[in-house]
């Protein structure tokens, strides 16, 4: 088998594995855009992007206590 064959042979099976993984891609619906969670800070309303922050990065303040610990005794 000469080199040339060999390339050939080997573009043709990784076009193959690309249009199956876009096939099951299609199928699995991962086409769809995942929803982004943004919040401001109730003191200066600097955008958080990130749902687990619980302080603010421009003015320092408390946004939210971590879920499910409570603070009464």
């Amino acid at each position: 088998m000469e080199f040339e064959e060999l390339v050939c042979y080997s573009q043709t099976v990784i076009l193959v594995l690309l249009a199956i993984g876009y096939i099951i891609n299609l199928r699995k619906g991962g086409n769809e855009p995942s929803q982004k969670v943004e919040r401001k800070c109730p003191s200066c309303s600097y955008r958080i992007p990130d749902d687990n922050v619980n302080y603010c990065a421009k003015c320092g303040e408390l946004i939210s206590h971590s879920v499910g610990l409570s603070m009464e005794k």
